[in-house]
């Protein structure tokens, strides 16, 4: 009797112990799947949260070009679009015509965080990354599918990775055209007829130096002051895309444009990382993403409206001249020995094998 109830006593034990057990060795398994139900459940929300915050972000986007012109048009219907988009949480705001200072200031402000968001040619950029010069050299594109692969190629990638070094995130790139030089009264055919003229050209050693190879003094001077200096003579002409002579209005007082087409330094349109990383995710993702799609269509639009231009600078009567092409290519070859000798070795050699450009 006393050996039967041992052995039940046993038995029952034994029943408590490997209930024990499995209460013990199931329950992590429970609270770990628990805790992942409730991680995922307030990311969720998190996320939901940033879509529906409530809080509206304002980036104001400066650049010096007029609201007349393609980049202006361009960066307002992305506003308008952001603003749909994200539900009037997103407001961008174009502030053209210089309102903001120059290109220079936009970089710097955008380094300090001051100017949230710029359009500046990538010849602004080249006081802080040396990099970006060679996008400023003498005949660098031959033509808009030269420019398409730089830009969506490695070369493109590479220079927005140095940008962010410096505290910018690039988003996208604009088209500026082809630059050609624009004069009060002389026409321009070769090298030799811009001698003795005082030519404005972007605060740039390089470009000033291709200026000076082609016959001409280069000299940099803010964009917003070039208007009155060639009205007044303390300038002889500039050199600038076809649609921004016309959109600026310098067909009024510069009745020759020569087709020298010696420079096409693109537009880089850029963040402040500062006010990047003050954006909820949902509002990167979508800046990020709608900057490549509006940065082709800009490009697209602008090759045609370089032909439109040509045409609406005509019929307001200025003479638009051809010029011996080759002659000035001759001119400035020697520059890219000159002026390669900064910029990195990994650049020049995305430039030697997609563009064929030599730097001996």
């Amino acid at each position: 009797m006393k050996r039967r109830y041992f052995y039940g006593l046993l038995a029952g034990i034994s029943v408590l112990a490997l209930a024990a057990c499995a209460k013990s060795t199931g329950q992590p398994e429970m609270n770990s799947a628990a805790v992942n139900e409730e991680k995922e459940a307030v990311s969720d929300k998190e996320e939901q949260a940033g879509k529906a915050d409530g809080e509206t972000y304002t980036i104001r986007i400066a650049l010096v070009s007029s609201d007349s012109h393609l980049h202006n048009t361009v960066l307002k219907e992305w506003a308008e679009e952001a603003e749909e988009k994200t539900n009037g949480r997103l407001i961008l705001k174009v502030m053209g015509s210089s309102q903001l200072g120059g290109e220079r200031d936009y970089v710097e402000g955008m380094q300090l965080g001051n100017i949230e968001m710029a359009q500046v040619s990538s010849a602004a950029v080249n006081g802080f990354l040396n990099d970006f010069s060679i996008l400023s050299f003498p005949y660098f594109f031959k033509d808009y599918e030269e420019m398409e692969k730089v830009f969506s190629g490695p070369m493109g990638q590479e220079l927005f990775q140095e940008l962010d070094g410096i505290g910018i995130k690039g988003l996208t790139w604009f088209s500026n055209g082809f630059r050609s030089v624009y004069t009060k009264d002389r026409a321009v055919e070769k090298p030799a007829d811009m001698k003795g003229m005082k030519i404005r050209v972007m605060e740039s050693d390089v470009m000033i130096a291709t200026l000076n190879a082609m016959g001409a003094s280069g000299t940099p001077m803010a964009y917003g002051e070039l208007y009155s200096a060639i009205q007044q003579g303390v300038m002889d002409g500039a050199e600038n895309a076809l649609g921004n002579i016309y959109a600026d209005g310098y067909y009024e007082i510069c009745k020759n444009v020569s087709l020298t087409e010696h420079f096409a330094p693109p537009g880089v349109v850029a963040i402040s990382k500062k006010a990047y990383e003050s954006l909820p995710t949902d509002l990167q993702d979508y800046l990020t993403e709608s900057a490549v799609r509006f940065g082709k269509e800009e490009r697209e639009r602008d090759e045609e409206l370089q032909k439109e231009m040509q045409k609406k600078l005509e019929d307001a009567g200025v003479e638009i001249n051809q010029v011996d092409k080759q002659a000035f290519i001759d001119a400035t070859a020697f520059l890219y020995k000159e002026y390669s000798g900064e910029i990195s070795s990994s650049i020049k050699e995305i430039a030697s094998k997609e563009l064929g450009k030599s730097f001996e």
